[in-house]
């Protein structure tokens, strides 16, 4: 190689490596903290639409982050639904990146109290963008720490149920448990036992707001098999599985 061309070598390698670094780092962004939706935009009054609806409220996995189509289990179950005749059609509220306190924001819009008002079955996924503290719970881990989050979040929680339960008094309300995403890490088990405490109250709240409880968490049991591509949203299979969870759900509690 000629002697000119090393440092436009040089220089090339060097750019290379800052855009690849530069990657990486953006895509694990994007993964532990997504950019949020827009939650906030006004909404204005439409006419009513008639029949029974399924709408699903909540964040990435709600709009299905991880599929390979762009379709989760909301798609999935709500198509189930249409053709078994239980609802006329189905609705996504989900906001990507969407918290606890996201959600209670978008239940003050008059537009998603209306929708809410007319359904007939409401499904939840979120609190993992609050638990996993935009990737943050990883960076010297403590269980402790973990803890702490779910004591402060959980109220919240019921705030959440609360508000949907006052909205809508009849709906089938099913909450989707969370899962652990972080199974091989080093604090993998630990990070289990954090994750069951949030599911176990929630499932306390369920009952007192009647509120049902999916589970997700046996779902993931090895990261590589059960999520997608960025080894934390569900794919294809695993969204499958979580449509067909929630539908089992949903027919023990629907009343026709």
């Amino acid at each position: 190689m000629k002697k000119w061309m090393w440092p436009l070598f040089f220089t090339l390698s060097l750019a290379l490596t800052v855009l690849f670094g530069y990657g990486l780092a953006s895509a694990y962004m994007d993964v532990t903290s997504p950019p949020r939706g827009k939650i906030l935009e006004k909404t204005e009054d439409k006419p009513v639409t008639p029949g029974d609806a399924y709408v699903a409220l909540g964040d990435s996995l709600t709009r299905g982050v991880g599929s390979s189509k762009g379709e989760g289990f909301v798609s999935l179950t709500g198509k189930e639904l249409k053709e078994k005749k239980m609802v006329d059609r189905f609705q996504n509220l989900g906001v990507r990146g969407a918290r606890i306190e996201d959600l209670l924001t978008q239940l003050e819009q008059k537009e998603v109290q209306r929708s809410l008002k007319e359904a007939k079955i409401i499904s939840i996924t979120i609190g993992g963008n609050n638990l996993f503290n935009s990737g943050k719970i990883l960076e010297k881990y403590s269980e402790e720490t973990a803890l702490g989050i779910v004591n402060t979040e959980i109220p919240n929680l019921e705030k959440t149920f609360k508000s949907i339960r006052e909205t809508n008094p009849n709906a089938v309300i099913v909450y989707m448990g969370l899962y652990n995403p972080f199974k091989q890490s080093p604090n993998g088990d630990s990070f289990d036992s954090v994750i069951q405490k949030w599911n176990e109250s929630a499932r306390t709240l369920g009952l007192k707001y009647r509120v049902q409880i999916a589970d997700t968490f046996n779902l993931v049991t090895d990261a590589k098999r059960d999520l997608s591509s960025d080894v934390f949203h569900p794919n294809d299979v695993t969204y499958q599985e979580m449509a067909e969870s929630l539908s089992l759900v949903i027919e023990k509690n629907i009343v026709e």
